[in-house]
This record gives structure tokens, sequence and C-alpha cells, in this order.
């Protein structure tokens, strides 16, 4: 199975007060640990909503200013237009990326058939390439454009894992998870 990685990195991080995907943890910046947990899991990765390093950058589809769905849409049309089964998307502020997330979001996706996301991280999620163009069409509807409306709409299959996500929003998020 050919699986995109890609990383949803195109917030504000107005919580935060400066660009949290640069934030430190543990000597290294959150986007770059958030690449490390998808390097050993995907065939690709890519970033969506800004630049980093040696990853290709995404803009939103089929706009900007849409949230992490332009993100997301952006990044299942380039997956399907290349031929990957499927996009498996995360956040670059949610560590840590456990090594066999691809796999349990497989297993339960029946094999990427379906989409699937992690209970309480809706972010962290496998999606089917083939849903690109029903993302877009969602996307060119007036219907409410969050991510959970998304996720009821295509009927993503919310499931639970053994590791406990960590979100970083704030400066004592960060504090936290350092400790």
């Amino acid at each position: 199975m050919r699986i995109l990685g890609a990383i949803i990195a195109g917030g504000q991080s107005l919580r935060f007060g400066s660009d949290k995907a640069h934030a430190l943890l543990d000597g290294r910046r959150l986007i770059e640990i958030v690449a490390l947990g998808l390097k050993v899991q995907v065939e690709a990765s890519v970033v969506c909503g800004r630049t980093f390093e040696d990853l290709i950058a995404l803009r939103d589809r089929p706009v900007t200013g849409l949230g992490p769905l332009g993100g997301l849409c952006a990044a299942l049309h380039l997956a399907n237009f290349n031929g990957y089964d499927a996009v498996l998307s995360v956040a670059a502020d949610i560590v840590p990326i456990p090594p066999q997330l691809a796999e349990w979001l497989v297993e339960q996706s029946d094999g990427a058939r379906r989409p699937a996301v992690i209970k309480g991280q809706h972010l962290i999620g496998l999606w089917p390439a083939a849903l690109s163009e029903r993302l877009d069409q969602y996307l060119q509807t007036p219907l409410d454009r969050s991510l959970r409306s998304w996720i009821a709409a295509c009927g993503a299959i919310p499931i639970s894992v053994p590791v406990v996500f960590t979100n970083i929003n704030s400066r004592e998020d960060l504090q936290r998870a350092k400790a």
C-alpha cells in the first residue's frame, strides 16, 4: 500500500504566541519530530500550509483560508494524481507519532478503503486518496467546513489507540510535554 504523509501545518499559532511548529522539544522542532515520526511509515511526505526543509510544500485546495481541510484536500489530490492509496495526516503540533500509527489506521479502515481518525485527535487520520474529488466538492459548498463535519460527511471511523497524544497549543502545553 502506498501512503503519502501529510503534515497539516498552516495554523497561526495564536495561543502559542509564535510559530509553534518551530518550538523546541527535546532539542528538536515540533514539525521535525512529526516529520521524523512519519518518515518510517510512508513512502513520501508533504507539508500543508507552509514550507519545511526537504518536504514538498502544498497550498490549500481549492483556495487558501479553509483551515486543515484545505491542506488535507491538497494532499489528497496530490496522492490521487500520483497513484497513492491513502494519505496519513498528522498535525505539526501533536506528539508523539508512534511508528505503528499507519498500521493501526490501515487495519481499522478496511485496508484504507474507508477513512479512519484517532478519537480525540481528528487531524490524525488515514484518508483514501479517492476522496480527493469528494472533499473538493464539499469545500465548494456553504456547508460547515469544520474537520468534524467532514469526518461525519465522509463516514470516517473513529478509532482508539494505546497512545496518549499531546497537542501543543500553548507554551504551558510545551512545558508539560517537556516534563
